[in-house]
């Protein structure tokens, strides 16, 4: 574990090291005096960093918190959706519609008077397969009113619903039908939005409204009466889009595919052994679904570089998704709980390097018997998922490796006599370091060369204390020769993979203690180099 962040450091100072050897070849072999063999000494990086800075490299965690004792706690995360209400619960599309045909005694008074109303009660439902719908507060629709009649005279078709209102005003609408030439028709489209529709009012309580209707017709000179005349009205509720709605509804599946997320502590790890001591994970669980939920996590495991996989065992079945009672309607609840390695195998699943993660969590509605609920468009649940890698533990013979592009041109490489680069370090940290640097054909996949002859150890620990706390930073210089052949092998290399073993330190008789990393721990590179050149130019 805390290995992972020296290596870091070996990759950012040492990977733009080697750009500057080439800048410094190439800026001396055009230093105007130089005749023959000469010696070129130029520093090129100087850097302390704090543990902090490190971690800043790394991008993908979430945040790094600093514990009161000053050490750190890296934590990864990643946040579950559900699928959202307004996309489970469609509203069906609703159409009514009635003919009235004028009897004698209508006729009669419309022939003599030369006006006539009529009106009528309905009581139309709102069908929705298993669903009860007690009231519906509309974002978007549309309310569209046909009328057509076989009079050959004007026609005013009213309808009011005492239940829709916007801003307390119930709506109300008059369609004409002015006769000038048959078919007789007449129409008009009201916008749903910021309408509500309350369907309780009825003996049924549920999936129904009370509609006034009222016909005016009026004599028109001396059009003809027929025997028999009609008018017909047809209303549709279309493309129903609701903010809110209430009633009783049939089991809805809220699941969406699995998610995924990687933890990039672990990512480059290749082999060795590592453990954290303390991992936790908690679940942080929000909900603004109305209706009680069965939810549970189906899968939750991780898979190492070496595609090992272990399942996380110890989440509660069902999950506590917090219920939203109908005092707090339209409310969103949250409630969490905390897994550690005494409640659950997280240590085992944390200690296997889990650098790919993937889980699935099933929600559905609970079947609530004749319970009333809510839902909102925008209801749902998520689940935030937060790994805590408190960075503390051991690592032994833990290998990390990374490889990132590279290109050392050179204009005439068989010039360069030799290159001496020399490192300094000063490692702050509890924690012994081998490294080595090749240079590769991508290619072909093959090894050109290495920095180092063998692996050498780069890094020693800093001492420590009887509590495990650095007390003591111990320096090392090192010096690297890399004469033409070397030189001419890696001008011809692509890529650059950086290699590295750690070690946390042991006590008298082989235990390794687990080992906390403090925010006050730093780390010091100084690198310089030192080119041996032949040039053959006019001066």
């Amino acid at each position: 574990m805390k290995k992972s962040l020296l290596f870091i450091v070996l990759v950012l100072f040492l990977g733009s090291c080697i750009k500057d050897i080439r800048d410094t070849i190439e800026k001396g072999q055009k230093l105007s005096g130089i005749q023959w063999n000469p010696t070129i000494a130029v520093p090129l990086v100087y850097s302390r960093l704090g543990l902090q800075d490190v971690l800043n490299e790394v991008q993908d965690f979430e945040y790094v918190r600093v514990e009161a004792d000053g050490s750190l706690t890296l934590v990864y995360a990643d946040e579950y959706e559900s699928e959202i209400a307004e996309n489970l619960l469609i509203l069906d599309d609703q159409s009514y519609g009635e003919t009235f045909t004028l009897d004698a005694l209508q006729l009669n008074t419309l022939n003599t008077s030369g006006t006539l109303v009529l009106t009528y009660n309905r009581t139309l439902g709102h069908l929705f397969g298993a669903n009860e719908i007690d009231k519906i507060w509309y974002k978007g629709g549309t309310l569209l009113l046909n009328i057509s009649t076989t009079l050959e005279h004007d026609v005013a078709f009213k309808i009011t619903i005492p239940e829709a209102k916007n801003n307390r005003t119930s709506l109300s609408e008059t369609v004409s039908a002015i006769y000038t030439i048959a078919p007789n028709t007449g129409s008009s489209t009201i916008p749903l939005q910021d309408l509500e529709i309350d369907f309780t009012k009825t003996p049924q309580t549920y999936s129904e409204m009370d509609v006034e209707l009222e016909i005016t017709i009026t004599k028109k000179g001396s059009n003809s009466l027929k025997p028999t005349e009609t008018v017909t009205f047809d209303m549709q509720l279309l493309s129903q889009n609701y903010s809110k709605v209430t009633g009783l509804f049939d089991v809805l599946d809220f699941a969406t595919p699995g998610d995924s997320f990687d933890i990039g502590f672990f990512e480059n790890s290749q082999s060795g052994t590592s453990t954290i001591a303390d991992p936790r994970i908690k679940f942080i669980l929000k909900n603004s679904i109305g209706i009680p939920l069965a939810t549970s996590i189906t899968r939750f495991e991780g898979t190492n570089t070496d595609n090992n996989r272990v399942s996380l065992i110890g989440v509660p079945d069902p999950l506590p998704i917090p219920i939203i009672p109908n005092s707090e309607m339209w409310t969103t609840q949250v409630d969490s709980f905390e897994l550690n390695k005494n409640t659950s195998n997280l240590a085992d699943y944390i200690n296997n390097r889990p650098a790919s993660n993937y889980y699935k969590i099933d929600v559905k509605t609970a079947n609530t018997g004749s319970d009333r609920h809510f839902l909102l468009d925008s209801s749902k649940v998520t689940v935030r998922v937060e790994i805590e890698i408190p960075l503390e533990g051991t690592a032994k013979d833990f290998v990390l490796e990374s490889s990132q592009p590279f290109s050392l041109e050179l204009e005439n490489p068989d010039q360069v006599k030799e290159i001496l680069v020399r490192l300094y370090t000063e490692n702050g940290f509890p924690a012994d370091i081998a490294t080595q640097l090749y240079f590769e054909d991508s290619v072909s996949n093959t090894v050109l060369d290495s920095l180092i002859i063998g692996d050498i150890l780069i890094l020693t620990s800093a001492n420590v204390d009887g509590n495990g706390k650095v007390n003591m930073i111990n320096p090392k210089t090192t010096d690297i020769v890399m004469g033409t052949a070397n030189v001419l092998r890696i001008t011809a290399a692509n890529r650059i993979r950086i290699k590295a073993y750690f070690n946390t330190l042991k006590e008298n008789g082989g235990n390794q203690p687990d080992v906390k990393f403090y925010d006050s721990y730093d780390f010091l590179l100084q690198m310089g180099v030192q080119a041996e050149v032949i040039i053959d130019q006019d001066l």
